[in-house]
């Protein structure tokens, strides 16, 4: 019987792999982590794609366990938007400013912000291109990264480039073929209905006149769960499965995210949000007409959901801001070892007084420590928390905790607020999955924040059934990505906003 499918994550700490039916129901799951190399200030992050292909091969055996092989049909990964580096020959080419005669180091991390001045010189460039990513261009995304490359390490600009689930595509298929996904959020590929091309005037402006000829950055695009092929004889051999199983077109983790949520709402298309919260904070919106909003990125077509628009704000720290602020408050070594930070906090916070929310009044957080991603779309902007005293108290703790959680659902409504103000349709219900789901105060206080319903979905590694979604479709087992979201994803609990904080 062939009834099953993989999806491969692979986000910025490491690489997990789980087995689904066609259900959506999980069958089996693993996890490795990945090794980062991180200098400069932070503004360097490094990573190896042998490294993440090792633990991704490990992690889908893990997960298969004694799961007959046969049974599988389809996989599909999803992964950070980080930028892999290889030779014409197609080996590791070493992207790192300090020693890698290995040529291990061949990833920049979608964190990386080695490229702001080129950002900043593209965004004084002010083309046409930049009106699908807000305005303003990212150092996140992958032009600037370029730019980088080629006027410090040129070499790395005259072999081949992927984004990074596109890597993890061809390295299981053997199939040269991009996904729309990666491309025109990150590459600044135009698409539309009528199909996708690169811009030669945008690529010329920005100093890359000869990219396209020197190097391969894609020539051919296909939307997220189009079918690549089947593994290749070394790639089914390093995944332990059948060559008979066929892949389909990648994802961005956040987006597989999206495909993972949004199908388990029953609300027209465009009122769904997907957001998802870890490390950082994206937000996924649909349009059936295209979107503009300044310092939001989009309207990118076809980019989650096949035949529709996507517009995506995020937040570069979320999670790791919440760790920032907790870890170095001088009471937080009085959180017990054994217990998860958040929920000693959390805890805590319920016996401060009847409602938790009014708690932060007097704590305001910005929460911009690694730039502003959206709506403002400024990488150059620093945090800041108002309020402080001289408490160094495990309350005080609490309350900067809860202020922090407070500055991210808020931000969260920002984007939204500009999204709405810029003439799409209001959002009616938010979808969250990420490991910040799974902390019931901030998940309140998005709710409370946007005055919707949060539905969190049955499955709670969504984003890992989003690319299984994308391997069920690839191989043909649904028509479509949408009708492989209606049958694989589920709602779990809904939790309301608070009626006495409406404003």
């Amino acid at each position: 019987m062939s009834d099953l499918v993989i999806g491969v994550d692979v986000g910025t700490g490491s690489a997990r792999a789980g087995v689904f039916d066609l259900a959506g129901k999980r069958l089996g799951s693993a996890t490795r982590n990945i090794k980062t190399w991180t200098y400069n200030g932070g503004d360097f992050v490094e990573q190896s794609s042998e490294n993440i292909w090792r633990s991704c091969s490990e992690a889908v055996k893990e997960a298969l366990g004694d799961i007959a092989k046969d049974r599988v049909v389809g996989i599909s990964f999803d992964a950070t938007c980080s930028l892999v580096v290889l030779d014409s020959s197609g080996e590791p080419l070493s992207v790192s400013d300090e020693q890698d005669s290995a040529n291990e180091r061949n990833i920049i991390v979608w964190m990386d912000h080695r490229s702001e001045q080129e950002a900043r010189a593209v965004n004084e460039k002010g083309h046409s291109a930049l009106n699908t990513v807000g305005g303003v261009i990212s150092p996140e995304m992958e032009i600037p990264k370029i730019m980088w490359l080629s006027k410090h390490k040129p070499a790395c600009a005259r072999g081949k480039l992927f984004d990074l689930a596109d890597y993890l595509t061809w390295r299981a298929s053997g199939v040269n073929v991009r996904s729309l996904c990666t491309l025109v959020c990150k590459w600044n590929l135009d698409a539309d209905s009528n199909g996708a091309r690169w811009n030669d005037d945008f690529l010329a402006s920005v100093g890359l006149s000869s990219l396209r000829a020197q190097c391969d950055i894609g020539g051919e695009f296909k939307a997220p769960g189009s079918e690549l092929g089947t593994l290749t004889q070394k790639a089914s051999s390093d995944l332990g499965l059948s060559t008979t199983v066929k892949v389909g077109v990648g994802i961005i983790d956040a987006h597989a995210g999206g495909i993972g949520c949004v199908g388990a709402s029953q609300h027209p298309m465009e009122g769904r949000l997907a957001l998802i919260a870890g490390t950082s904070a994206c937000h996924m919106c649909s349009t059936e007409q295209p979107c503009f909003a300044k310092g939001v990125w989009g309207p990118y077509w076809g980019a989650m959901v096949p035949g529709y628009y996507l517009n995506e704000g995020g937040i570069s720290a979320a999670g790791q801001l919440l760790d920032f602020l907790v870890q170095n408050h001088a009471a937080y070594a009085q959180i017990p070892a054994d217990q998860n930070d958040y929920a000693y906090l959390n805890n805590h916070l319920a016996t401060m007084g009847p409602s938790v929310a009014l708690l932060a009044r007097h704590v305001h957080v910005d929460p911009d420590f690694r730039g502003n991603r959206a709506p403002l779309a400024d990488p150059s902007r620093l945090g800041s928390v108002v309020g402080l005293s001289c408490d160094n108290s495990m309350d005080a703790l609490a309350v900067l905790y809860l202020a922090a959680v407070q500055s991210i659902a808020y931000q969260t409504r920002h984007i939204v607020d500009q999204l709405v103000d810029s003439g799409r349709a209001p959002i009616t219900e938010v979808l969250i999955t990420g490991g910040l789901a799974k902390n019931p105060v901030f998940v309140q206080t998005v709710a409370d924040a946007l005055h919707v319903n949060v539905v969190l979905p049955e499955e709670e590694e969504a984003v890992m059934l989003g690319a299984a979604v994308l391997g069920a479709t690839g191989a043909g087992k649904f028509k479509d990505v949408e009708t492989a979201m209606a049958a694989m994803t589920r709602p779990g609990s809904t939790i309301k906003p608070d009626a006495s904080l409406a404003a």
